[in-house]
């Protein structure tokens, strides 16, 4: 998100722009001699008031000693489409924790990863390389291929923590706790706020018409749509369509409230027609049509659409904002993209050392129940979260359904409100 990229370098950067400002604004030539002594003490005390907030972000230091504790991790990062944003996150949180939260338990936390590129049998193949290096659990990963490692995860009984739920494995297998739910999760609450919040009684839903954009559209959109009580017309597609003039005015021809965009590829084109085509409906969408370059691509196509996210804003100063933005400044992870993805990968290692600290024995039945324990936990940047099998119908390993609403505003992603919200109930999972 682009307000949120300009934090990361922004935190290790903020005494210098205070020194070049006040350096612009010094005194005349004839008072060389105060004018560097004025710059210096300025420069002085920026870096000392930068270095102050950054210290009080991260905390009072704990430096974990000790053998690492090990936790495997697949990630996509070959092919086409890749997070590696999720891996270096967590490796910076890993890195906090080392030496502010001492780690877990007292020992370190060493993450050993193997990239994937989206196919199960990839999947498999670095879930049994990882195994090797005896991991105390799977930190779950950002990775499509992920249904093909749980085979090899369930005959080590191991456990499986946090990540991306991509898949409906990771969202039902017993040995997995999802801290977050996507996919459902989001568009369920995005149709929740549009019915509840912007009293829309008709839509208009646009689906990549594939396996994926199918399932989406027309299994979780269009049916939490019907069940708040919205009229919806579902309008397919094509993956490799040129014009999509035609797809938009079938869109709005019905005069809805809200058009729905679910096509990630597509969507900044999508975008642009719908409003050529004369569009006044409300537009909402799901997250990678807010991506930096989707929303450089749409322009002002783009203003004011709707969207979920299941993490509050980096720019929200939160604690736990503050927290990771200090993190990344500290660690040096300014080149991480800081959207959703990489908020994911912080916040499972966060929520993985809150509720494993206090655990004695780190075997696989003590480490699921930290997280299924009937209680409400705290959740890094998201909403609190309960392993209890019913935060979400027909997945049992999420533990929060519940979002953030945000909206494009001037070309930049902003949070409409402060509330969570969760469409869970509008769900009806296939018989």
């Amino acid at each position: 998100m682009s307000i949120n990229s300009r934090w990361a370098a922004g935190l290790t950067a903020l005494a210098l722009t205070g020194a070049l400002t006040a350096a612009g604004c010094g005194s005349s030539s004839n008072d060389t001699t105060t004018s560097k002594a004025s710059s210096s003490a300025t420069t002085k005390s920026s870096s000392t008031s930068s270095a102050a907030d950054l210290s009080a972000a991260l905390g009072t230091a704990k430096k974990a000693t000790g053998e690492p504790l090990v936790l495997g991790l697949l990630n996509l990062e070959s092919g086409p489409v890749t997070f590696p944003e999720y891996r270096q996150a967590a490796e910076v949180a890993a890195k906090y924790i080392n030496d502010y939260k001492g780690g877990i338990g007292g020992r370190p936390v060493k993450i050993v990863s193997c990239a994937t590129d989206g196919q199960p049998s990839t999947s498999a193949r670095c879930a049994n390389q990882i195994l090797d290096k005896k991991p105390v659990a799977i930190l779950g990963g950002a990775d499509i291929g992920a249904p093909g490692a749980f085979k090899a995860y369930g005959r080590a009984n191991i456990a499986y923590l946090g990540g991306i739920p991509f898949t409906p494995v990771e969202s039902n297998a017993p040995n997995s706790v999802q801290f977050i739910s996507i996919s459902i999760g989001d568009n369920t609450a995005t149709v929740a706020y549009a019915q509840k919040d912007l009293g829309v009684k008709k839509a208009a839903v646009l689906y990549t018409d594939d396996t994926q954009g199918k399932h989406t559209g027309l299994d979780i959109i269009a049916p939490a749509m019907k069940a708040a009580g919205v009229e919806v017309k579902t309008v397919p597609v094509a993956p490799s369509a040129a014009d999509l003039s035609s797809v938009a005015a079938s869109a709005i021809s019905s005069s809805p409230d809200i058009v729905y965009v679910n096509s990630p590829n597509a969507c900044p084109a999508l975008l642009k027609a719908i409003k050529a085509v004369g569009s006044t409906a409300k537009i909402a969408g799901i997250d990678p049509c807010t991506s930096p370059p989707a929303l450089k691509t749409a322009g002002a196509s783009a203003e004011g659409l709707y969207f979920a996210q299941p993490f509050e804003s980096l720019d929200s100063g939160s604690k736990d904002a503050r927290t990771m933005l200090a993190a990344i400044g500290r660690y040096g992870g300014k080149d991480i993209a800081l959207d959703s993805i990489a908020q994911a990968g912080f916040s499972s290692i966060m929520n993985i050392q809150a509720a494993l600290d206090p655990v004695k024995t780190l075997d696989t039945k003590s480490i699921l129940a930290a997280f299924k324990d009937g209680k409400e936990h705290p959740n890094f940047l998201a909403h609190p979260y309960l392993c209890d099998g019913k935060q979400l119908p027909g997945n049992t390993a999420i533990c929060n359904a519940y979002q953030m609403i945000k909206q494009v505003k001037n070309g930049k992603v902003t949070t409409v409100t402060g509330k969570w919200v969760s469409g869970a109930d509008l769900y009806k999972p296939a018989a």
